[in-house]
């Protein structure tokens, strides 16, 4: 396409058209864009009308709009027949800055999009002289170009940004040294030119609003560029950049500030610099000593001034921070060692911040999850009491008795003041609970709540006197925010508190469910929950709550639980959910007089979950429940096993017939679940379980990733329990399925391998010998492709099974089938380097298959590999026992005790993080599949089943093996077999 007048015109209407009301015409029109697109010198014509100012402005926008998405499709891309030519790509980069820096603002902002596309491809490799072009622009520039600044500025910030969080590399290094060589030094000047120029127009709030917005830009990229060294350059002007972030933090033009809650522009050049200057005091304190008094007191100073206003939240929130890298740090602590300084932070600088404030109240009220995330999940990191607490603590860390001296006056006054009038000092009753938390708490996490407390603050006392009397309230509706503090409290000292304390807690709890108010039910719903995660310690004084302890609540807490769970305004309220899970859990089998209840309840919020589910942690929660239910029955009694799968295959259809993507893993792992439970050779598996397997040989249900974990899981389950009657019809397809995963999927092949491992265990052998050759040489067509560490494992694992179920000599045969001689390299290159590599609890596995390869084949025993192999190999065994935990192999007990305790672990702390909203697979952890011994007690303990196969192969070849071991084996080795012998007791003759 030439760049021509006609071409303009025709471009024009087409673009013109894409913003039609017209949906035909609007369709029609991207779709010949959509071919056009692969013109040469389509992108020109865009960006020739985004700068033509006779283009109308309807039409300049959408040309550029259009440019900026074609550009974020296509540039990354230079393999494809209808991306960017080389030509255009050349033309685009050689003009794009310029233009740019001559456009509207509107058209600035696409254009610095599409910059920042090209730039994280292109620069600096392929794109040399971009710095040198945004250097011109500045040098250019003259004061009344602002807009062209920011816009380079802008484009700047967006591809240094990156430089904050990238991994550290030689890479990125070297690209870092690149630009701080060529942008730098005009960098520094602009800066310079810029913090010389404002005092000059102090008289035109417009060009002031512009230099700053210029500051802002500056200073965001000096952290950038700080962020991962300090650099030379840096470190050679940092008298210059400290100086003026010293004389912008005390400045103030009113007309800069904002109208609004929203922060002005002079307050966010200056949280700008907190963070910047608390990068330099976290991370070069040496060079940032001389400057850090001056900071401390120009940013408590200011902090002194500033009012509650929500627009100055972030500044706030940020010097405080800046302030907490001091008082933490011993080198700048001293700067607050003085009574009166110490006096001055508590008092005027974190203490009105540590209040409520209207915009909080109303949040309770108005936006209770908004609230409770905040509180209960930590999400509060960015707000001025948060910022506050951190400082308090960090303050603690040198002058935690001082600080406590103080704030103990306060602690008192304001609740004997909360006394005196409850209705009307109720917020100091507030801002007392938190800073006594905040004084107590000495180390805190999400699983255990508070960790260790400070020894100037009996946090028993405090909950007796002030907490426990606030629950037994018996309005339970009266000042819902303190009612809900006191629950946090005791959420978060629940490890602090003795036995009976926590006995006398569950019933209050328990009340606060019949609350009014969303807050404070589900405060009480949580702090029940994470009650029953308080475990025995060694003082019999803190004591874990049983199940006798709960039966006799069980009936009153599901009936508050449900009823929350079934109102309009909290009825998929995750922290309920959890409960319901945990005292199901905890009650074990006293649940199951409540089982009709519970399975009634849930199936109807399931159904109605289902039409849209858009809590996460609310559906988890809510599946697990069902799998506890499930699990805890069938432990006790089998027989309801029908009942289960009755009641819950109806509402588990409509998932896969309406494609409920959220639901699906988590359904097929409970129908897996329930197919493993059944018994082994007992009557047929029902139809419903027949009609489902055909569904999930559906090639499209392996596409989504998600299902992929839950449908190898159940696949399992199906050859496990009809290997030779459903599955058996379909073992081809089966197979396929295999070779799919292991052939096209780096983050799934070990599922492949786990469905191919089941079907080597549980089928009999000659039903698998004619795919035997091909199933080997998928393997070894992807370990050529694409070996990982994890693929690594995977086929040593796979091996063994088969060495255990075919023999060691088919396994040689079948290796060599393939190339004479293979075996040789599948020693030498997989189980010698890689044998002590694998996961612990595949140890005992592979080491049996290790030994019957050592012990039986003839080909190792006095065959071609004798020579060569069989003493390494044996070397290899002997490293793997040598790796293993305490140099055993798990015995099924240890096994199962392992298993059980790994079971309780992931649900206490998987389950407390907040999974991202994606129909992506999450583990039940109540669903978990427990791992099987193949050898049980037949070879407990596979150190002896070595010692007893090297006695018979000794004893049937005199003196051969033992010189063998003698002349080769080192002296250590030596030794361990010969404790292995006396482990078995057996001589090697």
């Amino acid at each position: 396409m030439e760049i021509n007048e006609q071409n303009l015109e025709v471009l024009s209407t087409y673009l013109r058209k894409t913003l039609s009301a017209n949906t035909d015409e609007r369709l029609e029109a991207e779709k010949t864009l959509k071919q056009i697109e692969r013109n040469e010198n389509y992108t020109s014509l865009l960006l020739t009308l985004c700068e033509q100012s006779t283009t109308s402005d309807e039409i300049r926008r959408a040309s550029v709009i259009t440019f900026k998405n074609f550009i974020k499709r296509n540039w990354p891309s230079l393999d494809q027949s209808n991306t960017i030519s080389i030509r255009d790509r050349n033309h685009i980069k050689e003009h794009i800055i310029d233009l740019m820096t001559r456009s509207p603002e509107h058209i600035q902002e696409q254009l610095s999009d599409a910059i920042t596309v090209i730039g994280k491809c292109d620069f600096p490799d392929h794109w040399s002289t971009l710095l040198d072009t945004m250097i011109k622009q500045f040098q250019q520039q003259s004061s009344n170009s602002f807009q062209s600044i920011n816009g380079i500025l802008k484009t700047a910030h967006s591809l240094f940004e990156r430089y904050r969080y990238e991994q550290k590399s030689d890479e990125l290094w070297l690209e870092i040294k690149l630009v701080l060589e060529k942008f730098a030094p005009a960098f520094t000047e602009l800066f310079k030119s810029l913090m010389a120029y404002y005092p000059q127009k102090e008289s035109d709030p417009i060009e002031m609003k512009h230099i700053f917005n210029s500051l802002l830009l500056i200073i965001k990229i000096f952290y950038d560029l700080n962020a991962q060294e300090l650099p030379e350059h840096f470190e050679d002007n940092i008298t210059i950049y400290m100086t003026h972030f010293l004389t912008l933090l005390s400045y103030d033009y009113p007309k800069l500030h904002s109208n609004n809650n929203d922060p002005g522009i002079l307050d966010q050049v200056k949280t700008e610099i907190c963070r910047a200057i608390a990068l330099y005091a976290d991370n070069y304190s040496d060079e940032f000593k001389p400057y850090a008094q001056h900071f401390a007191s120009a940013i408590w100073s200011l902090l002194i001034q500033l009012d509650l206003s929500p627009s100055y939240d972030e500044l706030i929130s940020t010097a405080m921070k800046f302030l907490s890298t001091l008082a933490a740090r011993s080198h700048h602590c001293m700067m607050f060692e003085s009574v009166e300084t110490l006096k001055v932070l508590c008092e005027q600088v974190i203490l009105p911040n540590l209040f409520l404030r209207e915009s909080d109240i109303e949040e309770f009220e108005d936006n209770p999850e908004e609230y409770i995330r905040k509180d209960i999940e930590k999400s509060d990191s960015a707000t001025r009491r948060r910022a506050a607490c951190d400082f308090l603590q960090a303050l603690c860390i040198f002058f935690e008795p001082q600080v406590v001296s103080i704030y103990s006056q306060y602690i008192d006054a304001m609740q004997k003041e909360y006394l005196q009038n409850r209705t009307q000092n109720w917020l100091k009753k507030d801002a007392c609970i938190f800073l006594v938390l905040a004084l107590a708490s000495k180390g805190e996490t999400q699983k255990f709540g508070i960790t260790k407390t400070s020894s100037f603050i009996s946090i028993s006392a405090f909950y007796s006197n002030s907490i426990l009397p606030e629950f037994q309230d018996q309005d339970i509706n009266a000042l819902p925010l303190i009612k809900a503090d006191c629950l946090k409290f005791l959420i978060d000292v629940r490890n602090q508190i003795d036995r009976d304390a926590l006995l006398i807690s569950i019933p209050e709890c328990i009340r606060y469910l019949s609350s009014n108010n969303i807050v404070v039910q589900t405060y009480a719903a949580h702090a029940i929950e994470r009650l029953l995660l308080v475990r025995q310690s060694t003082d019999q004084k803190f004591a874990a709550i049983t199940k006798n302890d709960l039966i006799p609540y069980a009936q009153t807490m599901y009936d508050s639980f449900f009823r929350i769970l079934t109102s309009d305004k909290s009825y998929e309220n995750e922290y309920v959910m959890r409960a319901v899970m945990r005292l199901s859990s905890s009650l074990n089998d006293a649940v199951l007089p409540h089982l009709n209840l519970l399975m009634d309840k849930l199936v109807m919020i399931l159904r109605r979950s289902s039409k849209n589910p858009n809590k996460p942690n609310f559906n988890h929660y809510l599946f697990e429940t069902i799998t506890v239910l499930i699990r805890t029955s069938i432990s006790k009694n089998p027989g309801v096993l029908d009942q289960f799968e009755q009641i819950l295959f109806p509402v588990f259809t409509p998932v896969f017939t309406d494609d409920i993507a959220e639901f699906v893993p988590y359904v097929l792992q409970i129908i897996g679940f329930l197919l493993e439970s059944r018994p082994s050779g007992s009557t047929p598996i029902p139809d419903a379980y027949r009609a489902l397997f055909q569904l999930i040989l559906t090639p499209s249900f392996w596409d989504r990733s998600g299902n992929i974990p839950a449908l190898s899981r159940l696949l399992q389950a199906y050859i496990e329990k009809a290997g030779e009657t459903i599955v058996l019809e379909k073992l081809t397809t089966v197979l396929g399925i295999f070779q799919r995963l292991v052939s096209q999927s780096k983050i799934h092949d070990h599922e492949g391998f786990a469905i191919l491992n089941c079907l080597i265990i549980n089928l009999p052998s000659t039903y698998l010998n004619n795919y035997l050759k091909d199933i080997f040489i998928v393997i070894f067509t992807r370990l050529t492709k694409a070996k990982t560490q994890k693929l690594i494992r995977c086929i040593i694992v796979f091996f063994s099974y088969f060495i255990i179920k075919y023999g060691a000599k088919e396994f040689i045969t079948q290796i060599d089938s393939i190339q004479a001689n293979m075996f040789r390299m599948v020693v030498e290159r997989l189980f010698i380097p890689e044998l002590s590599k694998i996961d612990e609890n595949d140890k005992k596995l592979c080491a049996i298959a290790i030994i019957h390869l050592l012990c039986d084949p003839e080909q190792m025993t006095k065959g071609i590999y004798f020579n060569d192999l069989w003493l390494i190999l044996l070397q290899a065994l002997l490293s793997l026992f040598q790796s293993s935990n305490d140099l055993q192999i798990m015995s099924a007990a240890e096994r199962k005790k392992q298993a059980q305790d790994e079971a309780e672990e992931e649900l206490l702390v998987g389950l407390d993080d907040t999974p991202d909203y994606t129909p992506a697979f999450s583990r039940l952890a109540f669903a978990k599949k427990p791992r099987t011994d193949l050898f049980g007690s037949s070879i407990p303990d596979a150190r002896c089943h070595l010692a007893k196969c090297l006695q018979t192969l000794t004893s049937s070849h005199p003196n051969q093996f033992l010189s063998v071991m003698t002349n080769g084996l080192s002296t250590e080795h030596l030794l361990d077999i010969q404790k292995y012998c006396a482990l078995a007791n057996v001589t090697l003759s």
